[in-house]
């Protein structure tokens, strides 16, 4: 009878464990954690995108939400394919097509490194 008492706390103990592996995994899948880059670029969006743009969703505020941007084969708007040289195009030089209201240009009120920085973070989006 033992041994078989044994068994089971084994089989207990691997399932157990299994599970808890697989919730831990579940969750860290929903965290994102992220990059000292990728959070400087997460407050440059704040400052500068997040009055027009969703962060978390597709749906449009203003502009486009920017969930999956980096996911995605095409610009929501432009329709160009989205590489980070024409996601740096459109935010440098805006969009003056752009509805309901155009797009300003940012290429002179974000530095390089800010730039950078906000490309990082919605990569992670």
């Amino acid at each position: 009878m033992q041994g078989r008492s044994l068994k089971s706390t084994k089989w207990m103990f691997v399932l157990v464990f299994v599970l808890t592996l697989s919730a831990v995994t579940s969750w860290a899948k929903d965290k994102t954690v992220l990059t000292p880059a990728a959070k400087a670029g997460e407050k440059v969006f704040q400052q500068n995108c997040a009055l027009c743009h969703n962060a978390t969703s597709t749906s449009a505020k203003v502009g486009p939400g920017m969930k999956g941007l980096f996911k995605a084969k095409e610009l929501p708007t432009s329709h160009k394919p989205v590489t980070v040289d024409n996601v740096r195009d459109q935010i440098e030089k805006g969009n003056a097509a752009g509805k309901p209201l155009p797009m300003p240009p940012f290429a002179s009120k974000l530095s390089k490194a800010q730039m950078n920085d906000l490309i990082e973070y919605l990569k992670t989006l």
